[in-house]
This record gives structure tokens, sequence and C-alpha cells, in this order.
């Protein structure tokens, strides 16, 4: 007997989630390559090692993973069938994309973080009630 969500619709077996963590795995990631390479680039700094970052990788691994997170929202959206984590995680990722590539500013580029952020947060509350909610057959 298939597994039902509360409209009564066919939900995924929960062994089927195997890429439940990869849209919070890859904002995490994301934030890493951005706020991180920072970091360790100041620290070299405070110890007087000076290294040269290529902006235009830094850069698309950033955005390359904020792309993947989106990814892991959309099979999010397969299992939870809530469009609002993948847009708001879309649009995040969009912000980041204009940040790293069209008009940098340190506030756009926070504002695609938080939309990230908040869309892979938002998936994860909404798996997590989903497998919940899901009824054992009798």
């Amino acid at each position: 007997m298939p597994d039902h969500n509360r409209s009564g619709g066919k939900v995924p077996s929960i062994k089927n989630s195997r890429f439940g963590w990869l849209a919070g795995a890859a904002t995490v990631l994301s934030l890493v390559a951005c706020y991180g390479t920072l970091v360790v680039i100041g620290l070299l700094g405070l110890l007087g090692i000076a290294i040269v970052v290529n902006k235009t990788l830094w850069a698309g691994a950033i955005v390359a993973f904020a792309v993947l997170a989106v990814g892991g929202l959309g099979l999010g959206l397969v299992r939870h069938r809530r469009p609002g984590p993948i847009l708001v995680g879309g649009l995040g990722a969009s912000v980041l994309g204009y940040a790293m590539y069209v008009h940098y500013a340190r506030l756009i580029e926070l504002a695609g973080f938080v939309l990230l952020c908040l869309a892979a947060l938002q998936d994860w509350r909404l798996r997590r009630v989903c497998v919940s909610t899901v009824r054992t057959p009798k």
C-alpha cells in the first residue's frame, strides 16, 4: 500500500530520500566558499603570507554551490509538493549570481545568502512534516 500525505497524494518512501541533505549541504558549501575563503585569506595575511585567489573561479564556486542547493530544493519539491522553497532558493541563487557577475554589493550578496538559507531551512522543515504525516498502512 503506497504512502500518502495529508492531501491524499503519493509520497515517495523515506528510503528514496537519499539526497534530502543536498540543499542544506550545498548552501553551507556556498557560504564556506565565500566567507570561509575570506577568513583563510585574512588569517594567512596576519601570518605574513600573501595569497592571490582567482576571483572568477571563486565566484564560480559560490554560484555553483548555490545552483546545486536549488537542485536539492527541487528534489524536496518532488517530496513535499510545496513550491515555496525552490522559488525562494532560486531567487537567492539568482541574487548571488547577480552579485558575483553583474554588480557586486555586500548587501546584495548577503540578501542572496539569506534567501538561500531560508529556502533550505523551509525545505528541511517541510520534508520533516511530510515524513511525520505519512500514514502507516492498517
